[in-house]
């Protein structure tokens, strides 16, 4: 079965899944030939038959899910957007830039005058390089609607000549580190109607929803711990919020289909628990409903049976679990040198000592020699890393089984040894040879 998977820079990716694929299996493909790890934070969208925008569930099968016949129509996008330093891959900023881009230059991301000046020649530097009067464009008429004057004009390319020197790469995390502080960023709209039929968007996002008029002004904003209860039925969500006084009030929202509702109860939902939980619960990961052939097997044969069963979320992870799954990812995969750049653009100390033990003056013999030996030492220092946290040493051992795994911090946290699955009566603390002596080896 073929799909057509559309990247944020209007690059078509040609995808060939099973015809009883799930969601998953394409968006692993593509995200398998970008090099990107963390596709917790992507999804794929579609259109459906009434102009909804939805979000492919990954859980179930893409034949289920869309009507018609192959090859359907994708489009890679950003579900759950986080702060840059967040991001341990460059690929991944890469398209969070993408997507960041497309919604400031569509007027999805609003900012102020100011700003709009930053990101015209973050945006010039990252099209068209260092400064040149030839080929220097900017795009500030769409950032902030105001317009592009001699004034202004000469200040963003006073911006763009103190950029000089300054990489794509590095550019684009700056301008996502503006970004991620801009209203709107991470926002999810919804067009919806109230229950006096005035039209509205909803920004589900990952502090609370945004209910604002059509051209985005703020009308009230509700955080999510004064959300007691929401549902969905048929086109309609049901929010249950607390005032102040202590009194409850439902907020009522008409939405175009029942898709489009389901997908606006959705959003609220995993992006709650994306954000603000520390775990996604059994609740939220195993809710499920059954089409009319299913639902009939479960009466008459066995409810536990998987035929006709369609996930409701597909949300594996929480924000914080996703950090910690790529680390473990990567490390376990050998990379060690993913740790964020600081806000100087100098690498970390971790980086910087890595790069002393590289060897790029010798030849021959004597250098494959010192690269074996850079290579013993790294695994030598990996191996003294807690595997939990990746990042302080180990000093503790479980007993009764003696594995030596962890820190004495993370340790604390566990009741059962990661390695054998067996239970911790008590941790002993031990005493290793450290990676700072590790560091101060040398090749000869």
């Amino acid at each position: 079965m073929l799909c057509y998977v559309t990247r944020p820079d209007s690059v078509v990716m040609e995808v060939e899944v099973d015809p009883k694929a799930n969601g998953e299996d394409c968006l692993n493909q593509v995200c398998h030939r970008l090099g990107i790890i963390e596709d917790d934070y992507l999804g794929l969208q579609y259109s459906a038959n009434k102009g909804e925008t939805l979000w492919l569930n990954l859980r179930n099968r893409i034949s289920q899910q869309i009507e018609g016949m192959p090859p359907y129509r994708f489009k890679l996008r950003v579900k759950f957007f986080v702060e840059p330093h967040l991001l341990l891959q460059e690929q991944t900023r890469h398209q969070f830039f993408l997507h960041v881009q497309d919604d400031l230059l569509n007027g999805r991301l609003l900012c102020s005058p100011e700003q709009a000046l930053d990101l015209s020649a973050l945006l010039a530097q990252v099209e068209f390089g260092d400064y040149n009067q030839n080929t220097a464009k900017y795009s500030y008429e769409d950032l902030c609607a105001n317009e592009l004057n001699t004034t202004i004009l000469n200040s963003i390319v006073a911006k763009h000549k103190e950029l000089e020197g300054m990489s794509q790469c590095r550019a684009e995390y700056r301008l996502l580190q503006i970004a991620c502080k801009l209203e709107h960023y991470g926002v999810e709209w919804h067009s919806v109607k109230d229950g006096d039929g005035q039209k509205l968007m909803i920004g589900v996002g990952p502090d609370g929803i945004s209910v604002c008029k059509e051209n985005l002004n703020l009308i009230n904003r509700i955080s999510y711990p004064i959300i007691q209860m929401a549902t969905q039925s048929a086109k309609n969500v049901y929010l249950t919020i607390t005032r102040e006084s202590g009194s409850s009030i439902v907020l009522i929202l008409k939405l175009i289909s029942t898709r489009a509702a389901s997908a606006l109860y959705r959003a609220i939902t995993e992006t709650h628990a994306f954000y603000r939980c520390d775990t996604v619960t059994n609740a939220v990961m195993m809710q499920y409903s059954r089409d009319f052939k299913g639902h009939l097997a479960s009466l008459f044969l066995n409810e536990n049976i998987n035929l006709g069963k369609k996930y409701v979320f597909d949300i594996k992870r929480t924000s914080k679990e996703v950090y910690d799954h790529t680390r473990r990812t990567l490390y376990h995969a050998g990379i060690v040198d993913f740790v964020p750049h600081n806000q100087d653009g100098q690498n970390s100390p971790l980086k910087s000592s890595e790069h002393e033990l590289n060897c790029n003056t010798c030849e021959g013999e004597s250098c494959q020699q010192s690269q074996v030996l850079q290579e013993k030492i790294r695994k030598l220092k990996e191996a003294l890393l807690c595997m939990v946290c990746c990042a302080e040493e180990i000093n503790t051992a479980f007993c009764p089984c003696g594995h030596m795994v962890c820190c004495g911090s993370c340790a604390n946290q566990l009741q059962a040894c990661p390695v054998c699955r067996s239970n911790i009566d008590h941790i002993q603390q031990v005493f290793l040879p450290t990676c700072a002596s590790l560091l101060n080896l040398t090749v000869i």
